[in-house]
């Protein structure tokens, strides 16, 4: 297991969480970076942390985009497309209104201003509230089949399936022929894609930008 204050000597992987106000996205990072729950605003802007995991004996750094769901943030979320490979696009399953905007605004966002390759990941966040449930968990997958995306149900309150999905979203990442679809991306770029199981020690903290 790697130390949390460890910088990684690896795959830095962006990662970007999209979706209306009070879907539960800083909720879902904080939980995952930290492992607990806690109410928060709208995030004002976007908001940046991160996340050390090993999968499949590869040192791997998330670096988490938090943004901001406001209509007057919208298009410096748009900037936040850039390098991200993997994008999380979160809706509220007691809230229709999310998942429309998920499909109509926010996924249309992805595809204009999106890499090409991107691995998504289709997410129906507060099951804890699952009584109150008003979108259908059929029509979210079905959505989600189409796009070729990882759809799962998580509860930011509890933690159910926040690991999971930023482990399987990773995996999907590393697949032969996804990450050979971005080594080639990012060698057009002048960029290297380096993942190595060294790591150095050398404290970080998590930082924020508004």
């Amino acid at each position: 297991m790697m130390d949390e204050n460890e910088e990684v000597n690896g795959e830095n992987i962006k990662v970007t969480l999209l979706g209306n106000t009070g879907v539960g996205k800083t909720c879902i990072i904080k939980m995952f970076t930290e492992g607990k729950f806690e109410v928060a605003g709208p995030t004002a802007g976007a908001s940046y942390s991160q996340k050390y995991l090993e999968i499949d004996n590869k040192n791997i750094t998330l670096d988490l985009w938090d943004t901001a769901g406001q209509e007057k943030y919208r298009s410096l979320g748009r900037r936040l497309y850039k390098d991200a490979y993997i994008v999380v696009l979160v809706y509220d399953i007691t809230d229709p209104k999310t998942f429309e905007d998920l499909k109509e605004k926010w996924y249309n966002d992805l595809k204009t201003y999106g890499e090409k390759y991107t691995v998504i990941g289709i997410v129906g966040n507060k099951s804890d509230c699952y009584d109150q449930e008003k979108v259908s968990e059929e029509e979210a997958k079905e959505f989600a089949n189409k796009l070729g995306a990882i759809f799962m149900l998580t509860s930011a309150k509890t933690g159910e399936n926040i690991d999971l999905l930023f482990e399987n979203l990773t995996r999907k990442y590393l697949g032969p022929d996804f990450i050979k679809k971005v080594q080639e991306m990012k060698q057009d770029k002048g960029e290297t894609t380096k993942i190595t199981k060294e790591s150095t020690t050398k404290n970080i903290k998590n930082k924020k930008c508004c």
